[in-house]
């Protein structure tokens, strides 16, 4: 026997082991990709604006719940929003009808 069949018997190993890095890089590369694609500020932005529409439907449906359940309470907290916000012109109105008396 020579040693010429010695000296390529890895070659077959040797192959299999480059083609399995080629596979591997190419694997890697269409991760990096995936990870850049979702990354991008456009799909982030998208993300984003699902996530608050979803949270936006579900608070108006629990407020539409709340007001079906309680029409009372949620007409007296109305009403107290109201009357903070208005404070000011009732308390001038106030001023007026007890400085004349």
């Amino acid at each position: 026997m020579s040693a010429r069949p010695r000296l390529f018997a890895g070659i077959d190993k040797l192959d299999e082991a480059e083609n399995d890095v080629a596979l591997a890089r190419l694997r890697l590369s269409e991760t990096v990709d995936e990870i850049q694609s979702r990354l991008a500020p456009s799909q982030l932005l998208d993300g984003a604006l699902d996530g608050i529409k979803t949270r936006s439907i579900d608070l108006a449906e629990t407020a539409s719940d709340v007001v079906r359940d309680r029409p009372g309470t949620v007409a007296a907290g109305a009403a107290g929003v109201v009357l903070l916000l208005a404070r000011k012109p009732i308390a001038r109105l106030a001023r007026r009808l007890f400085s004349r008396t």
